[in-house]
């Protein structure tokens, strides 16, 4: 258990260093006002949305730590195709709130996982697979 989260913190690590390097944000975008604006906001919320939907929903089929860097793969995805939207900037600002929504989300569906398999196990669960 311990080597897989030695490895998954070096492969999150890595994924960070690649935002870093892919995603050229202007230094005047990396200041603490820009970090506090509700853009960021909005980028945690969504992914911690997307966390919460996705690990119960799909938590029987596939580990919700795949699940997890699955979603943060996401957030790079699409940080880079914004970089060829001449309508839209590539922020690596926004790829952190995307990852920290999802870190916040891993965290709280934590307990919402173990409370759905009680409820499936007394028969009464909201989410029945098959």
């Amino acid at each position: 258990m311990r080597g897989r989260i030695v490895w998954a913190a070096a492969y999150v690590a890595g994924l960070n260093l690649a935002a870093w390097f892919s995603l050229e944000t202007p230094a005047e975008l990396l200041t603490w006002d820009h970090m506090v604006q509700v853009d960021k906001f909005q980028h945690l919320v969504t992914f911690l949305i997307a966390t919460l939907v996705a690990i119960p929903l799909l938590g029987r089929w596939i580990s919700a730590g795949i699940l997890a860097i699955v979603l943060m793969n996401a957030g790079l995805v699409i940080e880079m195709l914004q970089a060829f939207d001449p309508s839209r900037n590539a922020d690596v600002a926004d790829f952190v709130f995307d990852q920290a929504g999802v870190a916040l989300g891993w965290l709280l569906a934590i307990p919402f996982r173990r409370w759905l398999e009680r409820m499936r196990e007394a028969g009464s669960a909201p989410l029945r697979g098959g």
